[in-house]
């Protein structure tokens, strides 16, 4: 057999191609080893989730808590018609507790998927403890409301005087949302 240039460019590729398959046989049992190694990672956590899962727990039972905690929220957002008499309520709560209101600058509408927010800039004034009477009596409101911001700042020339700027949150349905069940079963 002879041995010349055509052999020896064929010998040279046979060499090549075992040694480029070389590297990428490397490289892919490197790929796999990280895939298996990621993979058993995984599955520690999954093993690790379902021995901290409540066993014996009812989920028909916990799904019908929800709803009906869902119902009980719901029920506490007024129309958006309604909002005239929310409004109404706090400024009553306001007189009521010999405070002083000095601006109120409502907000842009802010909405969501099940309910909207309108935040209220307040401005009062009066006696500290009448202003922590209010904001009791607005804690305890039938309504879903929130002090989103509170700024005091006492007022020098009396005892017990004070100016707060508020920002009150008042949640409530809108018109166009779907009609809520009544019974959630």
């Amino acid at each position: 057999m002879k041995f010349g240039v055509r052999e020896l460019l064929f010998l040279v590729l046979m060499i090549g191609t075992a040694a480029a398959s070389f590297f990428v046989l490397k490289r892919s049992l490197t790929k796999k080893q990280t895939l298996e190694t990621q993979t058993l990672g995984w599955k520690k956590q999954l093993a690790d989730l379902s021995q901290s899962a409540p066993t014996g727990l009812d989920w028909e039972k916990k799904m019908d808590e929800l709803k009906k905690a869902i119902s009980f929220f719901e029920s506490k957002l007024p129309a958006e018609k309604d909002i005239d008499v929310i409004l109404t309520t706090v400024e009553n709560k306001v007189k009521d507790n010999a405070l002083e209101k000095r601006t109120v600058k409502p907000g842009r509408i802010e909405k969501t998927a099940n309910y909207n927010e309108l935040p209220i800039e307040m401005t009062l004034s009066g006696d500290f403890k009448g202003f922590y009477a209010f904001l009791q009596q607005l804690e305890k409101m039938d309504r879903i409301t929130r002090v989103t911001s509170m700024n005091l700042a006492k007022i020098t020339d009396k005892d017990g005087a004070m100016q707060a700027k508020i920002t009150l949150s008042i949640f409530f349905e809108p018109d166009d949302a779907a009609p809520r069940s009544a019974n959630v079963n």
